[in-house]
């Protein structure tokens, strides 16, 4: 101490890496909040130590605390220089001050980072799964149905009108959630309304129980594979799993869906909620598993979050993305690790991690970050994002940056099966002297390197396979850069429908899908009704 009896600074136990504003997860223990709720925004900041990013936040009643961020702080900060220019945003709504949080009750203010890469619509909060996991926290089996579902088919044909006029004529993604989107008995004619819209693709984010059975709709999706895609929920092979996550043995059915999709060449995602000491392990074959599908064209992990209805966790010690990266070499036999991903460049660097597979002449698969070098995809990235003038520069790289392929492929516009997305990675292939050769067989001919004519769409959709590593936030991950940056969107039904980040609408009480006042249901049961307690 000091003279004055003052105790002297002492030296953190740890680095600050980044200033963030955040939430108390503890506050939000005791009940949920709303946005404007006074004192519900922390200061916070990501910090590193004992080899991994915490996120430590200063709360009036609970003191200064943190909670796991990123397992691994090397791989985290390896994430830096892999952003893109993002595209302007036509805000919500446009008289509303631009400013953080306050704007972003209202939908995308004009001062948001980022245009709507995936527009989500939860088409209902019925389900016919009852699983202790569910951010939307869903109604369970034998929920009666109501006379009349809303949001109601011109609602969610007028949302997605609007959006398509603030995007500028087309949309990427629209995904169609809930609840299941398959227990509304409309589900098909949706679909063929968003299929007339320019929506370059239709997913249906489904736990695949319908499609399992139900042969008109199995007939209806393979009549639509080149627009629409399944996001098949697909947690991994063995019961105590699908106890834990599903409340029920359900892998039986799930292959099932998945074998009955292969058939009818629909092409179809595996999305796998990652929960450690449940089915971390399980990730490799997964991810062989779908490599082993001729048409499922890619696997999403999607670490447990802590929003909704959800088993518990220790914040503490929790799958993150980082903690994938760097156990995949052991859990894949060392056929992919953390250098076959790079952060998706559009969007927030901690918000997904993408890595691209394409099959070889020999059956085998190599990420492009092996094909064409990370070195290579790095400086191109840099050059997307810096370069005014191109000289210097080899004509088929020139050729690749003015097109717009690296920011296609490195996304999620474009399905793996898509004829225009294997084009795009064939101009990145022809940046890479000898690389077509390297790949061979429908590859090269697609290059117009061997005689032989080149391949048609069908030869191709089974040649790609995107993996996605995408960790949501709750509130002890809460990041308000990750926010102001993201391009996943859950439209809202109403007279001028909104925008709202996907992790801003299932954290806060007061985001709502229908924001004119109708009920919706706490994770307790309790209903809202203009975003207080009923």
């Amino acid at each position: 101490m000091d003279p004055e009896g003052i105790a002297a600074p002492e030296l953190r136990q740890y680095t600050i890496e980044e200033f963030v504003q955040t939430v108390c997860p503890h506050c939000f223990a005791e009940r949920q909040r709303t946005s404007d709720e006074a004192g519900v925004w922390k200061d916070g900041m990501l910090v590193s130590h004992s080899g991994s990013i915490w996120m430590r936040r200063f709360c009036e009643v609970h003191g200064e605390t943190e909670s796991l961020y990123e397992e691994d702080a090397a791989l985290w900060q390896g994430r830096r220089g892999w952003s893109t220019p993002t595209s302007t945003v036509v805000p919500d709504r446009p008289g509303m001050p631009g400013g953080f949080p306050d704007a972003y009750r209202h939908g995308l203010p004009a001062s948001h980072a980022q245009h709507t890469c995936i527009l989500l619509l939860n088409v209902t909060e019925r389900c016919n799964y009852g699983c202790p996991a569910c951010f939307a926290s869903a109604k369970p089996p034998g929920t009666a149905e109501p006379v009349e579902e809303r949001p109601t088919l011109p609602e969610i044909l007028a949302t997605v009108d609007t959006m398509l006029a603030r995007e500028g004529g087309r949309l990427g993604v629209v995904m169609l959630s809930g609840g299941e989107p398959t227990v509304r008995r409309d589900i098909v004619p949706m679909i063929e309304a968003l299929a007339t819209r320019n929506i370059t693709r239709i997913m249906l984010n489904s736990n695949g129980r319908e499609i399992a059975v139900n042969d008109t709709l199995l007939d209806f999706l393979a009549a639509h594979r080149r627009q629409v895609e399944v996001y098949l929920q697909f947690d991994g092979f063995d019961g105590n799993t699908s106890h834990v996550l599903r409340n029920e043995d359900v892998l039986e059915e799930k292959l099932k869906a998945s074998a009955r999709m292969n058939e009818r060449g629909i092409f179809h995602t595996l999305v796998t909620t990652v929960m450690r000491n449940v089915n971390e392990e399980q990730c490799g074959r997964i991810i062989r598993h779908g490599l082993d599908s001729p048409y499922c064209s890619g696997v999403a992990l999607q670490p447990m979050f802590g929003s909704g209805r959800f088993p518990g966790y220790d914040p503490m010690d929790r799958t993150t993305p980082t903690g994938i990266l760097k156990r995949l070499a052991g859990w894949t036999d060392g056929a992919m690790t953390a250098d076959d991903f790079v952060p998706l460049p559009c969007s927030h660097r901690d918000c997904c991690d993408i890595s691209y597979m394409l099959k070889l002449y020999d059956g085998s698969w190599k990420s492009l970050p092996q094909l064409i070098g990370r070195d290579n995809l790095r400086q191109w990235v840099h050059l997307v994002a810096n370069t005014i003038t191109f000289d210097g520069l080899s004509q088929p790289v020139v050729d690749m940056l003015k097109s717009g392929s690296l920011t296609k492929v490195l996304s999620e516009q474009l399905g793996p099966g898509a004829p225009q997305l294997a084009l795009e990675v064939s101009r990145m292939c022809a940046c890479v002297p000898g690389l077509f050769e390297k790949l061979g067989g429908i590859w090269q001919r697609l290059g117009g390197r061997s005689g032989g004519e080149r391949p048609d769409g069908n030869e191709l959709a089974t040649r790609g396979f995107r993996i996605t590593i995408k960790q949501f936030m709750d509130a002890h991950t809460f990041n308000s850069d990750r926010i102001r940056q993201c391009c996943v969107h859950s439209g809202s039904f109403e007279e001028d429908p909104r925008r709202l980040s996907f992790c801003w609408r299932w954290l806060f009480d007061d985001a709502s899908d229908f924001p004119d006042g109708r009920p919706r249901y706490r994770r307790d049961g309790s209903t809202l009704v203009d975003g207080k307690g009923a």
